[in-house]
């Protein structure tokens, strides 16, 4: 008997073709190799994406209009907008900080969540508009970080304290509702749908075999849209991006980064991420010094979390693409069992990568609300630049690292 061919997917984690059932509302469907997330079924799911979608739009339009955090030292009151930390980080000469602040909490966030309401809403868009939409979606996904940043605020206040008292006004809460929103509307979202509904996901021109791997089967998964395309196709009917069968040029470019990275880690422990001026005389903190402090205060939670986002995971984040590389390159006896530990290696990888930026907006906040110019000031120091470039250089060298090449026998790597 003969399957539909839409009932058919590739694994994008260890290149397995698998055959699809229907899948019931409220469930979803997982690769039995790897078990990476294939397909979900959400009940009016563009409905609900969209509705929530839209009300995260309207939390951080309140967010952005009105004072967001205040602070009181020795009488004087200190109220800032959200607005106004990229503006304070703009002032300070610190462009590249305030940019990243910009994209990564507001613009990225943002236009996903306007590209999630278009294409959930009865708007009569062509496919090609559809497809354009869903590859700035699939692009800017990894850079969003409202949820990060708002942690960092929370680890903020704990080191605020020291300076005065903290007050919190109801635009606060209303970009806690953004972030709640946003997280909740990006999890119904489902792009595989809008990408089905543009064309089928398979390509194929021969009956697949579910079980075997693509590669076996002289076909190649689509990085962009995840279709399936035969060995020879240049670019993918569905998305018009061009794709390889596998990406073993993008482990050079891994290495590269890793080592770049490494290098940039140095100087970014070395030198300061923040001065502190009292009364005219000013004091440079590394990282390092943060922990301590927050340790030394009592706040051991606070100081494990700034150590572990700021100083292990930049560290254990390289170590462990490093090995991924070592894995997919020089290991020639492999069996499912370590190749499924090295895939929820890198799951683990991506998933923590971007929670470096913790200190990167710790800071960001501090420095914009600890200004008083008689008394105290708080300024970011070039340390952070360098923190924050280590945090998006090894961002980038997960994304280049192809997850397939670890499940590839020796046998595979011939064929391209």
């Amino acid at each position: 008997m003969t399957i539909d061919k839409q009932h058919y997917v590739l694994c994008s984690h260890c290149d397995l073709v698998i055959e699809l059932s229907n899948i019931a509302v409220g469930h979803k469907a997982v690769c039995p190799r790897c078990n990476t997330t294939l397909a979900k079924n959400n009940s009016n799911m563009k409905f609900n994406a969209a509705m929530y979608a839209a009300c995260s739009l309207i939390m951080i339009i309140v967010g952005c209009g009105f004072l967001f955090i205040d602070i009181r030292i020795v009488g004087n009151f200190i109220g800032i907008s959200l607005l106004d930390i990229p503006k304070t980080l703009f002032f300070d000469k610190y462009r590249y900080i305030s940019a990243l602040f910009i994209l990564f909490v507001l613009l990225f966030p943002i236009l996903n969540l306007l590209i999630i309401i278009l294409l959930c809403s009865k708007l009569p868009l062509t496919k090609y508009r559809k497809r354009d939409l869903l590859i700035v979606y699939e692009k800017f996904q990894h850079w969003c970080m409202p949820e990060i940043f708002l942690t960092g605020i929370l680890v903020s206040f704990v080191k605020l304290m020291s300076y005065g008292s903290i007050g919190v006004t109801s635009t606060f809460w209303a970009f806690c509702l953004f972030v709640f929103f946003y997280i909740k509307s990006l999890v119904i979202f489902s792009p595989e749908t809008i990408w089905n509904e543009i064309h089928r996901n398979n390509f194929a021109q021969g009956i697949l075999q579910a079980g075997k791997t693509g590669i076996c089967q002289n076909l190649k998964l689509c990085s962009c849209c995840e279709a399936i395309l035969p060995k020879h196709y240049i670019k993918c009917p569905r998305c018009k991006q061009k794709s390889k069968i596998r990406e073993r040029d993008k482990i050079q470019w891994t290495i590269a980064l890793l080592v770049t990275s490494l290098i940039l880690y140095i100087p970014a422990n070395l030198f300061g991420i923040m001065i502190t001026v009292v009364f005219g005389s000013p004091s440079s903190s590394t990282i390092m010094d943060g922990v301590i402090y927050m340790w030394q205060a009592g706040d051991v939670p606070v100081a494990l979390v700034i150590f572990i986002a700021s100083v292990a995971i930049p560290i254990l984040k390289i170590i462990s693409l490093s090995w991924l590389c070592y894995f997919a390159l020089a290991v020639k006896r492999k069996n499912n069992h370590n190749c499924l530990k090295m895939k929820k290696l890198y799951t683990a990888v991506e998933f923590i990568g971007k929670w470096s930026m913790i200190d990167i907006f710790v800071v960001s906040v501090i420095c914009s609300l600890v200004r008083n110019q008689q008394m105290m000031g708080v300024y970011p120091d070039i340390g952070v630049t360098f923190f924050a470039t280590v945090v998006i250089i090894t961002m980038i060298a997960s994304q280049k690292f192809d997850p397939r090449l670890i499940w590839d026998l020796p046998q595979n790597k011939k064929i391209d």
